[in-house]
């Protein structure tokens, strides 16, 4: 009898164990399912994409994305191009030192507008970078981006001039007879922006009529885009302004400094080079008469100013948005060395 009720006892405990085996068995996969698989819920959602023959249109989508989901950029406008589209000013800092960061300058250079979009998410959606501290930087210092300068000629050089276009004769003439548009580098009235500030204006070789690259126009800051920057700069007063154009993965720095400005940014774009390993163009290879907006802002305010290439192969047409993060990866630090300079001088 003894022996029945102790086979007894170890069956119901056996049943017993087996049962809250079962019960838990699900629950503890359950627990594994949620550490292994849940989803970053705070992650932001990339919302900058390589576009390929990246207009004006592209811009403003993006633009609007990142407004919507980086509610730290401060988007505004602080002029209009030839043909009426809105010259973009995108702010990202509360710092008293102030870098201006210019792109699309030039028509067929519509890359530099990508990817100063591409600077500006990065810099939104991240705490550091490498050693930077991006939330004490930007206590330290405001960006101000101006990512397409010259959208009529990115239109331009992208999309071409269409058969029934108005005045197609005007472009056919500007662009030398040709239908190919790629290579436009001007604005829509067949001025080069980058030709048209006050530094030694007067000297500059150029063409005597409107045309798609060498055209400086008929004075300096004649154009509606050169004029909107040119206000843009006096108003702020700019410490420090980085244009990004292509080709060549060169530095330019040089505008006829001496002494102490000399040696300043001559030692600032070396430390440019370090990081992205683009070649600072000595002064004997720089133009020392020119018109350029980096050129003005060294001669004007006798402050920093850099020309930044970006890719090595020359090219006369858009480049395609492939290369986009390998730009991105080459430059991002550069302008967070700039802001550290400003932060720490």
């Amino acid at each position: 009898m003894k022996k029945n009720n102790l086979i007894m006892v170890i069956i119901v405990l056996i049943i017993t164990v087996a049962t809250i085996i079962f019960i838990k068995e699900p629950a503890s996969n359950e627990n594994n399912e949620k550490n292994i698989k849940q989803p970053d819920q705070n992650k932001k959602v990339e919302v900058v994409k390589g576009v390929s023959n990246y207009t004006y249109s592209n811009l403003q989508k993006q633009i609007s994305q990142l407004d919507e989901q980086y509610t730290q950029v401060q988007v505004t406008t602080f002029g209009q191009s030839i043909q009426n589209r809105k010259l973009y000013l995108l702010k990202l800092g509360s710092g008293e030192k102030k870098l201006a960061v210019i792109g699309g300058v030039h028509g067929r250079e519509s890359i530099t507008s990508l990817l100063i979009l591409k600077l500006i998410e990065e810099y939104s959606k991240e705490q550091e970078i490498a050693s930077y501290n991006l939330t004490k930087l930007l206590d330290d210092v405001t960006f101000y981006f101006v990512p397409m300068l010259n959208p009529d000629g990115i239109e331009i050089a992208v999309n071409g001039v269409a058969d029934g276009a108005k005045n197609k004769e005007f472009y056919l003439k500007a662009n030398e007879g040709s239908t190919d548009f790629k290579r436009w580098k001007t604005n829509a009235r067949g001025v080069d922006l980058n030709k048209q500030f006050p530094a030694d204006w007067e000297g500059v070789a150029s063409t005597e009529a409107s045309h798609f690259e060498s055209y400086k126009g008929s004075g300096p800051v004649t154009e509606a885009e050169s004029k909107a920057l040119f206000e843009l700069t006096k108003k702020e007063d700019f410490d420090l302004v980085v244009c990004f154009h292509h080709s060549g993965n060169v530095i330019f720095w040089y505008y006829n400094q001496k002494g102490e400005q000399y040696q300043r940014d001559y030692e600032l774009a070396k430390r440019i080079s370090n990081i992205n390993g683009y070649k600072v163009v000595p002064p004997e290879d720089s133009d020392q008469v020119a018109a350029g907006y980096k050129d003005w802002f060294i001669k004007e305010f006798k402050k920093p100013g850099f020309t930044i290439e970006i890719e090595e192969e020359k090219t006369e047409q858009p480049l395609p948005a492939y290369n986009i993060e390998k730009y991105l990866a080459e430059n991002k630090k550069v302008l967070l060395e700039l802001a550290t300079y400003l932060a720490n001088n």
